[in-house]
């Protein structure tokens, strides 16, 4: 058993250096590899998709502390890392008079789809039937991730196939 300090500073550091480092790794990258509208950008966001699920699905079924927070630092990083890409190509594929009201809906999709519910659903998995379901309800959470990284990947297709971002090679 993991002492409760321990725990929360440990939760406080991971999340909150994954996410930023990974976004300030992933907008780096994404301008080192030529911008949003780039080919290679797309594939690398994509494979940072799969990076994020496949540190995301181990976890609900290990005990060991140190690589629960490991991979929970790497899953919040990738998801980092691939936000500024994806907010980039999402907002070149509408036109320009379009941008705001595209960003809008995708950041209250976020917020509604995303943020909110988790809690509720992880709460009402552990609650169900006799209670003390955390395992069931956690890999419900971390495999949840996978309706993401097959839309991304499907975009990335079309994306590609139908050069919608007059990709630069």
């Amino acid at each position: 058993m993991v002492p409760e300090a321990i725990v929360f500073v440990s939760f406080g550091i991971i999340s909150i250096t994954g996410p930023v480092l990974g976004v300030v790794v992933g907008g780096n990258v994404t301008t080192k590899l030529g911008g949003y509208n780039s080919k290679k950008a797309c594939q690398i966001t994509c494979i940072c998709s799969i990076l994020c699920l496949g540190c995301s699905a181990p976890i609900p079924f290990l005990n060991d502390f140190r690589l629960v927070a490991a991979l929970l630092w790497f899953l919040l990083f990738f998801g980092g890392a691939i936000l500024p890409a994806m907010t980039g190509m999402m907002l070149n594929t509408v036109e320009g008079s379009q941008k705001t009201t595209a960003n809008s809906i995708a950041n209250l999709s976020y917020n509604l789809l995303g943020y909110l519910p988790s809690p509720f659903v992880y709460g009402a998995i552990y609650d169900s039937g006799d209670g003390g379901n955390s395992r069931l309800a956690m890999t419900t959470l971390m495999f949840s991730p996978i309706i993401s990284v097959v839309t991304l990947l499907s975009a990335g297709y079309l994306i590609n196939r139908d050069n919608v971002l007059h990709y630069k090679e």
